[in-house]
């Protein structure tokens, strides 16, 4: 079975199983996601506001300068990023293990052939949650290295802007593209190598470091393979929270414009709450689908890779080197004698 084909397999055995999407949703607000959402019905300042707010702390770090009355608060916002951090990444670690188990008992469910499993080991789930946090290290130090750019370019949008029209926030990642740019890059082959690590943990029992060897080791072997899948469906996540939290922004305008009307419709302001919630809530699963099929996805070819290369390296006679139908789990498989057929 190609990648393709596997990528497909995973959107449709994450579609028949909406604990998945629960799982995945999890996950994902643990892990920054809810952000997006609360900005979603935040209300940003104007950028005199943001000026106000940020031109006294920005000011002294461009200049060189370091007020020791900065460095508490950014300390304090420091560490509690550390622990939300470790503590978000340790319960998004706990529901990707059980995507993954669940992912690999759906192939063999439905007749895709699987590696033998093996035993974990001890500390799974902070094995796990430490693959992801170190193969973010190069992340941190991007991030450290673009921050300065971005900041020198916020700073002087805020404080001498050459032009007004467009909107502060674009005339930012206009003036730092390239720094930007090279932080989402750097922050999705994060993303993409811990996941790798974290299903060569759980599913192949390997250690911390020989989890990381093995997804380093794959991504410069098959990085068209690797790649495709996880980078492909992250894109369809992106401009599903595009979508759907713009919708959601909007019906959320619509209820304060409501709730603040000086004469009240109910009857209006009910339909509006409705149509809010159903949004919010529709949001929330599509997004929660469509992480699942990812991590389903990632497991399927990791799983299929694993597979071809015992096959490559020493093909099971009983299997005959084929993706061979799991006998007796449904009907219309394969007769016991005949596992010759393949998918």
């Amino acid at each position: 079975m190609t990648t393709r084909g596997v990528t497909l397999a995973a959107l449709l055995a994450a579609l028949g199983r909406p604990a998945w999407w629960l799982l995945a949703l999890a996950g994902f607000l643990v892990r920054g996601g809810v952000v997006l959402f609360i900005l979603a019905i935040v209300s940003l300042p104007s950028p005199l506001v943001v000026s106000n707010i940020v031109a006294p702390w920005l000011v002294p770090v461009v200049l060189g300068r370091v007020d020791p009355g900065v460095l508490v608060p950014v300390g304090l916002a420091v560490g509690l990023l550390v622990i939300w951090l470790l503590a978000g990444g340790w319960v998004a670690a706990a529901t990707e293990i059980v995507l993954i188990r669940s992912a690999r008992e759906a192939m063999s469910d439905e007749g895709l052939e699987v590696a033998p499993a093996v035993r974990p080991g001890r500390l799974l789930t902070s094995r796990v949650a430490a693959a992801h946090l170190i193969s973010h290290i190069p992340t941190a130090l991007v991030i450290g290295i673009g921050s300065v750019r971005i900041a020198n370019v916020a700073y002087a949008e805020l404080t001498s802007p050459f032009e007004v029209a467009t909107p502060l926030v674009f005339r930012i990642v206009g003036g730092a593209a390239v720094p930007i740019a090279a932080i989402v890059g750097v922050w999705l082959l994060g993303e993409v190598g811990g996941g790798l690590a974290a299903r060569r943990i759980v599913l192949g029992g390997a250690s911390l470091l020989g989890g990381l060897r093995g997804a380093a080791g794959d991504l410069l072997r098959r990085p068209i393979a690797i790649l495709a899948p996880a980078l492909g469906s992250t894109l369809v996540l992106a401009i599903d929270l595009a979508a759907l939290l713009g919708a959601v922004a909007f019906v959320w305008s619509q209820v304060r414009e409501r709730l603040f009307d000086s004469l009240p419709n109910g009857g209006a302001l009910a339909v509006t709450l409705l149509a809010f919630g159903g949004t919010w809530v529709g949001a929330l699963a599509l997004t929660g689908l469509i992480d699942a099929w990812r991590s389903a996805a990632m497991t399927f070819e990791g799983e299929r890779a694993v597979v071809a290369s015992a096959v490559r390296t020493g093909p099971d006679p009983d299997h005959g080197g084929t993706f061979g139908a799991s006998p007796g789990r449904r009907p219309g498989d394969w007769s016991t004698g005949d596992r010759g057929g393949s998918l």
